[in-house]
Parts: structure tokens; sequence; C-alpha cells
């Protein structure tokens, strides 16, 4: 694992056909970077695609549900915005190019899952993790204006906490299927110039 912490920015450089999950607790500031260098607004209502990457965010699929049932309170359609998002990861890794996901990082199934399934379309698997104190996370939601529930918040934090402990010993062994982790936190994550997908990148840390 990669610990940029408090170091200069730089561009992440990872495989042509790399799969790239940027996780954090909500409110860690993955929409921030994503917005940053992919120029992602929140309004997107499906996948964004750049120079042979595609970005996805769940926010995508619920702009694009919230047409037909904006009328209806979240909670009740929320299973269908996962249902979506999913459909749409699938459908991401099929196509040619990289992938760059928004996801919490905290739903230890879905990523064993992502890495499957990326490791059946011969794609690696790199995590952008952004780590933050619950506080400060909890302080990104109230600025963001969505607010997640005090329950689910904590098993969030709880499970982001073993993820990036197991991840310092070893990215393989905590997410089968991991070939590299960066751990930032907020200050490193606004440092990052951006990122980079090549055949042969020198590895996975700023340059």
């Amino acid at each position: 694992m990669d610990d940029l912490r408090g170091r200069e920015g730089g561009v992440l450089r990872y495989p042509g056909r790399a799969l790239v999950v940027v996780a954090g607790l909500p409110g860690a500031g993955k929409s921030t970077l994503l917005r940053r260098v992919y120029g992602l607004t929140g309004a997107e209502s499906e996948s964004v695609r750049e120079d042979g990457v595609e970005v996805l965010d769940s926010q995508q699929a619920r702009n694009r549900l919230a047409r037909w049932l904006w009328w209806s309170p979240y909670p009740l359609w929320r299973p269908l915005v996962h249902l979506w998002y999913l459909a749409g990861m699938w459908a991401a890794l099929r196509r040619p190019g990289a992938v760059v996901l928004h996801d919490c990082g905290t739903r230890r199934m879905l990523l064993l899952m992502l890495c499957a399934a990326a490791g059946r379309l011969g794609r690696e698997v790199h995590l952008v993790m952004i780590d933050v104190p619950p506080a400060l996370a909890r302080a990104g939601q109230y600025r963001r204006g969505r607010l997640v529930g005090g329950r689910s918040f904590a098993t969030h934090c709880r499970r982001w906490t073993a993820l990036t402990d197991a991840v310092r010993h070893s990215p393989g062994t905590a997410v089968p299927g991991v070939t590299s982790a960066v751990l930032l936190d907020r200050t490193a994550a606004a440092r990052v110039a951006g990122f980079a997908f090549g055949a042969h990148p020198v590895d996975s840390a700023t340059r």
C-alpha cells in the first residue's frame, strides 16, 4: 500500500484497462475528487466517458430514475438505484478502456464481486482510499446536504476502519483480487492532479 497522506500531489498511474475504485466514508471527498479530475457536476444521469475512461457514480443512477420517480420518497426506490448502479458497473467492465468507480468501499461483498468480475475480464483492481476522521466526513455530508442515518454511518465507520487496517497489512489479502491501494487524506486528495492509464505504468503511486 502507498500511504500518500500529507504528501505532494501528482498523477496516479494505472494499466490501461484497470478498474480504479475511489473509496471512502460518505462525505470523505470522493465526489469532490472526481468532480475536479473529470468535471463531474453531480447532475449527470449516465456514466461519463473521457479519453477512454468511464467514470461511474451512484448519483448518476439516482438522477436518471428521479425523472420517473421524483414524486415518491427516495427511501422507497433506493434499492432500484443500487440495482441500476450495479448493472452499470457490469456493463462498464465489459466495454473497452479503464473504469473509475465511486464507491464507499465498506460493502465487502460488493468489492469481492467486483474483483471477481474484473479478474475474469482481465482487469486489475486498484483502490484509491480517502481516509478522513468520521467527524470530517460528517461535516462533508452536511455541506452536500445529504446526511447518512446515524446507525448506517456508524456501520460505515466500523467497516471502513476494518478495511483500512487490513489493507495496510496487505491489499490482496484484505480484498482478494485487489492489486494495489493508495491511502490519501483530504489534503493529499486535493493535491492529486489526475489519473493516467497506460499499458506500462511505473506503479500506482503519484509521480
